[in-house]
């Protein structure tokens, strides 16, 4: 089954171009661990409650603990690196301008995820007017490549100058 998250648009307040827009989420709601669990439960009745609750705690604690020794945490779902923000001046730490910081990128399976979801786009009226399945237009922009191709190896157009300075050359000595 396809995920599909929806968004809508909106014009952008300073934006030069008149055709400039934005998309905007459309959350859902907020969910936290015990609503996770609750639907694993719900999934998989093996499940003990309790013992999950307190394993994904441990976890996220040991993780913490980790990225603040030093380490690069790979969950699978996030990459977390600790970062230190801010310049140093005359080497010197400074708490208004410093801090300590994590990066987080997606991990593995959170950019499958990410891949395989649908976009509904919405807009002012909250009329759908968009659906973009990014596996389909993958499929169609490696095809349409193929084709220019395919086009650029059987079209032997001579009267073609490439961006080279040949043209331009040309162009000077029939000046």
């Amino acid at each position: 089954m396809k995920k599909v998250l929806k968004a809508k648009l909106y014009k952008k307040k300073l934006a030069v171009d008149i055709y400039d827009y934005n998309a905007q989420v459309i959350l859902n709601g907020n969910i936290g661990i015990s609503e996770i669990v609750d639907e694993l439960i719900a999934e998989n009745n093996e499940l003990n409650r309790e013992a999950a609750i307190k394993l994904i705690n441990s976890f996220n604690q040991k993780v913490a603990d980790k990225v603040v020794s030093g380490y690069q945490v790979n969950s699978g779902l996030v990459r977390l690196s600790p970062i230190i923000k801010g310049y140093f001046n005359n080497k010197k730490w400074n708490p208004v301008s410093n801090s300590i910081d994590i990066s987080i990128t997606q991990g593995y399976t959170l950019n499958n995820a990410l891949s395989e979801t649908c976009i509904e786009l919405y807009n002012d009226k909250n009329d759908t007017f968009e659906f973009i399945d990014p596996i389909e237009q993958s499929k169609k922009h490696i095809e349409n490549a193929h084709k220019l191709e395919d086009n650029n190896i059987h079209n032997n157009n001579t009267a073609y100058e490439p961006a080279c300075g040949i043209a331009f050359r040309r162009w000077l000595c029939e000046a």
